[in-house]
């Protein structure tokens, strides 16, 4: 007779994290959760409650649990705040995202250079997009087969 000491006992209501197949990738697996148990049904089996996959609730072995701890709120990262929008300014307010800044410009250059970019703010972009003005082929050699890649 084999008998197991168990090192983790786990109590209905308890929040636990479940070491379950990524979807679409069947073979690799991750820790998801928390979940909660809702019961022991063995020695080493607890049925947990997951609501947000396919199956809501399921059996899993001990060995796929581990204890969920809740993290300690001066370790989460501060909220940042929305800044308000300001209306009615006399002198409009320069993102910093749009300003530019380039050691090698003199002042006057950097002016033009605004300049330049507000008036044609419809061309310039900090977003990158795509034109329909410029294609590119690659020439391959007749017995190469081009080697297809996600971009």
């Amino acid at each position: 007779m084999i008998v197991v000491q168990l090192t983790e006992f786990f109590s209905p209501g308890e929040k636990v994290m479940v070491l379950l197949p990524i979807p679409g990738k069947p073979l690799h697996a991750k820790y998801h959760g928390p979940y909660s148990v809702v019961e022991q049904v063995g020695p080493v089996d607890y049925i947990i409650a997951t609501p947000d996959r396919r199956k809501t609730k399921r059996v899993c072995h001990v060995n796929l649990l581990k204890k969920y701890f809740k993290r300690s709120p001066r370790l989460e990262p501060p909220v940042e705040q929305p800044v308000p929008e300001i209306v009615g300014l006399v002198d409009p307010v320069v993102p910093e995202s749009s300003k530019v800044v380039d050691s090698h410009l003199r002042p006057q250059q950097e002016s033009e250079l605004h300049k330049l970019l507000t008036e044609f703010s419809d061309i310039f972009s900090n977003e990158p997009g795509r034109t329909t003005l410029v294609s590119h082929h690659i020439n391959l050699k007749p017995e190469v087969a081009p080697i297809r890649s996600a971009p």
